[in-house]
């Protein structure tokens, strides 16, 4: 009985073995049939791509030359996409600075109307005063010169001076005579500037 079992492992083949029986044989027929099959002109490669893309767990791991060409597609589209975003932000960015320009020159446009407002508005009282300046020069003129020094003493010193321009040096020197000497010496140096 001994020996029975010693014929029995003996005959019984390893893993080892039938690796080297059957998975060796078969890796050298497809290498062989690859090689036939390349020099007769036949794309083995395209044609078990497509195969192996039919079987269904193959088919997630393999990809044809068509899905290589989408994909290679869709990353050119991703990356044009990902460079009009940028893009996009970039002239959102401008925009919202050219905008803050535009409120800022807004902002001095109404600034510098309301000075031109006000400039005008105190050329036509110059142009008015300038209007009537011959007038007043001529009343004062014709008042007591004690009476004229008190009134002109109490106007704004620009006025005061050019009403005095306006006089005959006779009148001028009278009305100065009467007014207080610091108020006198002002005007007088207004008159020479």
């Amino acid at each position: 009985m001994a020996q029975a079992q010693e014929k029995t492992k003996q005959k019984k083949a390893g893993f080892f073995q039938w690796l080297l029986v059957i998975v060796v044989p078969i890796i050298f027929a497809i290498i062989v049939l690859f090689i036939v099959l390349s020099v007769m002109g036949v794309d083995v490669i395209t044609k078990s791509k497509e195969l192996a893309n039919q079987v269904p767990f193959l088919s997630e791991v393999v990809t044809t030359q068509e899905e290589e060409e989408f994909e290679r597609e869709q990353k050119k589209v991703e990356s044009q996409l990902s460079e009009k975003e940028h893009k996009i932000e970039t002239l959102e960015a401008e925009v919202s600075s050219q905008e803050q320009t535009i409120d800022e020159l807004n902002q001095e446009v109404i600034t510098l109307t309301k000075q031109l407002k006000q400039m005008n508005e105190t050329s036509d009282t110059k142009a008015n005063e300038m209007v009537n300046l011959p007038k007043l020069t001529k009343s004062y003129e014709e008042m007591d010169p004690e009476r004229a020094a008190s009134i002109l003493a109490n106007v704004n010193q620009e006025m005061t001076t050019a009403i005095l321009n306006e006089m005959e040096d006779e009148k001028r020197g009278e009305i100065l005579s009467q007014m207080q000497a610091e108020i006198a010496a002002q005007l007088t140096q207004n008159l020479l500037d």
